[in-house]
């Protein structure tokens, strides 16, 4: 059996303007307040192994890569912003691994592998506590791997 990794290492990071504009263009989205989810599938090129410092990440593939926004509009301090985000990666890391898993299982009709790319943003106007943020990310992640069956 394989055991769960519950990093959130460099590589399932999104970045790159052009690709988070076309995220949040194309992609599909889904409300559980405090947080929206805006995601899209794309046929993934080939699978490298990226080299990263522990041998599991090493040999395993990236197949959703997550932005984390929490915009200046909603939380004017740059503190409760970071404390946002910092939340919302919290959550996100450590129930990650059941969407991760049906991501990695889909195909194209060409039976090429797919890849998800995920934005989480940050719709309340304060920050709020864990617990709360854990539940709302939950279901959120639920709502996502439900419209993706």
């Amino acid at each position: 059996m394989e055991k769960l990794s519950f990093s959130f290492p460099k590589e399932e990071k999104l970045c790159g303007e052009i690709r988070v504009a076309e995220l949040f263009k194309q992609g599909s989205a889904q409300i559980a307040y405090p947080l929206r989810a805006c995601w899209r599938l794309l046929p993934a090129p080939e699978f490298e192994a990226i080299a990263a410092p522990d041998s599991q990440a090493a040999s395993s593939p990236v197949f959703i890569k997550v932005l984390m926004s929490a915009p200046k509009k909603r939380l004017h301090r740059a503190n409760k912003r970071n404390r946002a985000k910092r939340l919302m990666r919290e959550a996100y890391r450590l129930q990650k691994h059941a969407l991760w898993q049906q991501v990695s299982t889909m195909k194209s009709e060409d039976g090429a592998p797919l890849r998800m790319e995920l934005a989480f943003v940050w719709l309340a106007e304060e920050t709020l506590p864990y617990a709360k943020v854990y539940e709302r990310m939950g279901r959120l992640l639920e709502k996502i791997q439900a419209s993706l069956s």
